[in-house]
């Protein structure tokens, strides 16, 4: 399985500018932490992140892609630079895949769904998911 490169993940670096974008829109902001090397995580991106991506539904999902190998660092909201590891680890984060609806500040905003083995009801926890994070969001204004 080849891991596909999405054009619709959210890279890293642009964190910080989405989640100011997101406030009082219907929209939900995730963090996925992945790794190349885990077929997992290529099983999620094909089986529900890119269906979701690609379906018009009224409620938008925008998915930060944090790659767990890369040691590149990119700006947090309070202007503090960090690698996914670096971001990930304090905040219990260091499993692939992971999905982890954000707040405001780049934290968990619910618990995350972490990892995947099998594509029954992960689907419909993504979409409770969703549905909570959107509600955040668009009451921020």
């Amino acid at each position: 399985m080849a891991k596909t490169q999405s054009t619709q993940l959210i890279p890293a670096a642009r964190l910080t500018p989405t989640l100011r974008a997101a406030r009082g829109q219907s929209v939900a902001v995730a963090a996925f932490l992945t790794s190349p090397r885990c077929p997992w995580c290529i099983a999620l991106q094909q089986e529900q992140i890119e269906p979701r991506l690609r379906a018009d539904h009224p409620t938008k999902l925008w998915i930060i892609e944090l790659n767990i190998d890369d040691p590149t660092e990119f700006t947090l909201p309070d202007n503090r630079r960090r690698s996914a590891r670096q971001w990930g680890e304090p905040l219990g984060l260091n499993l692939t895949p992971t999905i982890a609806m954000l707040d405001q500040t780049a934290k968990p905003l619910l618990p995350p769904l972490k990892g995947y083995s099998s594509r029954d009801f992960y689907a419909a926890y993504l979409e409770d998911q969703i549905t909570a994070a959107a509600k955040y969001w668009q009451n921020l204004r």
